[in-house]
This record gives C-alpha cells, sequence and structure tokens, in this order.
C-alpha cells in the first residue's frame, strides 16, 4: 500500500507542467541567424497543436528580470480581452541575470506564451528573429519586453493590417520617452534614413509592426541591435511593400536600464545604413536575389 502511495505520489509531481527546453530546428531561419541546424536555440515547449492563432506578439528579450513578468502578465491581460486566439513568443537572448528562469516560470502558468532561448547572447537582430521564426500566427506583432510600449497599441495596427491594403504597418511614436541625447540622436537618424533610401515614414524605428506572417517570418535580419525595427521597414520598401503607419505610445522605462550606449548604438547605426544602401543598390541592379 505504501509502494503504490509513493508511485502515485511521484506520478502527481510528474504531471506538474516543466518549463522544459526542447531543440527547436526552424531551417532556413536558424541558418539566417548563425545556428547550425537546431544548435543554439531552444524552445520552452514543442509547437502546439491546435487552433492556429490570429495574432502571435513576438519579442526579444535580454537582461530584463526586473520588469519582463510584470511586461508579460500585462501583455497576456490585454489579450485575453481580445476576441481571438493569440500568442507570445519571447526570445531571451542569452540572459546573464534571472530572465529565462522567470519567463520559464510565467510558461508554467501562461498557455499562451512559448519561451524561445538562445545560448549566446546574440543581440536585438537575432533575438527578435528567433522569436519571429517560432511564431505561428495568421498575424505577427513585433514590440520590445522592456515595458516601454503598450500592447493595447496593436490591435489598431492589427486592424489596419487586416484591410489588406498594406503588407506592413508601423507605429510612431507620438512623443518619445527617453533622454534628451537619445531623442535628438534618433531624430538625426531617421533624417538620414529618409535622405538615404528616400523612406518617408515618421518613425521607422519605432519597435512596434504588425504584418501578415509570411512578411515578418523568415524575413533576414542583419543588424545586431538599435536599428532592427529600420531594418524591417527598409527590406519591405525594397520588396516594394505598402507600409501604413499608426500613432503609439511611448513610456518611460519602468524598470532595470537601457542596453544601448547612445553613441556608440548610433555610430554602428550610421555605418549599418551605409552597408545597407549598397546592398539595395547591389539588389536594384540585379547582382543580390533578395534585399
Amino acid at each position: 500500500m505504501s509502494r503504490m502511495r509513493a508511485d502515485l505520489a511521484r506520478a502527481a509531481v510528474d504531471a506538474r507542467p516543466t518549463p522544459r527546453l526542447y531543440f527547436a530546428d526552424f531551417g532556413r531561419a536558424n541558418r539566417n541567424l548563425g545556428i547550425e541546424g537546431a544548435r543554439g536555440a531552444y524552445v520552452s515547449e514543442p509547437p502546439r497543436e491546435g487552433t492556429r492563432p490570429r495574432l502571435s506578439i513576438a519579442s526579444p528579450c535580454f537582461n530584463e528580470a526586473d520588469g519582463i513578468a510584470s511586461v508579460i502578465e500585462d501583455w497576456n491581460r490585454i489579450l485575453d480581452g481580445l476576441p481571438f486566439e493569440s500568442e507570445i513568443v519571447v526570445c531571451n537572448d542569452g540572459s546573464t541575470d534571472s530572465t529565462l528562469e522567470i519567463l520559464q516560470g510565467l510558461a508554467r502558468r501562461l498557455p499562451r506564451l512559448q519561451v524561445v532561448s538562445l545560448a549566446k547572447n546574440g543581440g536585438y537582430g537575432r533575438a527578435l528573429s528567433a522569436a519571429l521564426n517560432a511564431t505561428r500566427g495568421d498575424f505577427v506583432a513585433t514590440i520590445d519586453s522592456d515595458g516601454q510600449f503598450d500592447l493595447a497599441d496593436v490591435p489598431h495596427l492589427l486592424a489596419v493590417a487586416e484591410t489588406g491594403e498594406c503588407q506592413l504597418v508601423t507605429g510612431y511614436r507620438r512623443q518619445k520617452q527617453d533622454t534628451r541625447v537619445r531623442v535628438f540622436a534618433n531624430k538625426g537618424l531617421h533624417w538620414l534614413v529618409r535622405l538615404m533610401f528616400g523612406v518617408s515614414l515618421r518613425d521607422t524605428n519605432c519597435a512596434i509592426k504588425v504584418a501578415r506572417a509570411d512578411v515578418l517570418r523568415g524575413m533576414p535580419i542583419e543588424a545586431a541591435s538599435w536599428a532592427t525595427p529600420t531594418e524591417i521597414c527598409l527590406r519591405s520598401h525594397a520588396r516594394g511593400h505598402v507600409i501604413r503607419e499608426v500613432p503609439v505610445e511611448h513610456r518611460l522605462r519602468p524598470t532595470g536600464h537601457s542596453k544601448i550606449r547612445t553613441f556608440g548604438a548610433a555610430w554602428g547605426f550610421v555605418r549599418y545604413l551605409a552597408y545597407m544602401r549598397l546592398k539595395l543598390h547591389l539588389y536594384r541592379t540585379g547582382i543580390l536575389n533578395q534585399p
């Protein structure tokens, strides 16, 4: 009898959800990330079966232990109020704090949360690519995980995307909440983007974007850091996509601190723009197959 009770207790423990990590083979997407096969990228659970989500939220995350729980809980509350299936896919970008453990704990409680983890920090673009390529929704939204953007804005962008009149919907910040130096740097770099590429958008580097999954999922993203949202706009523009803008809120970071070093990031942004200008020229002249 005691042995039976022990077996039942062990079975109950085994039945509890655990934050297991499975190898995830994203195929071509992994090669874009510099990952051979499945090595280096893990996903909290194997792909779920059942109804495909209407909307997927994709977000990179690095060393956000102080605030990631409240951000994900807020996202989950907002998505609970939508009249369709949705999911959240967060990529832990090799965090060195307890971010991954917190995400795993949240994944136990929140069925719509899926966690992808990269063994080593690879930068914003690599982490966002991994998150995007693990999504299953008809539409995909990108957003930062630091709490500066409000997920409640995403349904407004989704409504525009669902009209089918454009391929990409990007937010523009009504008022950027940051230091004066960063606000000035962002305006200067935005002016440079318009001058170099003829992209007449108000805020190419806004992190909130929504598009049909086939537009964003599998898109090669080469920028490592700050320029990632701009790269998405530039690649879409080069492919002839129609891009629409919707105003969004931008808030002060509630916890933690930015990983961006303003002057170094700005100089890297400028060099990246020079690289993209050359690459898009080679694409338009037929030397490259895709932008």
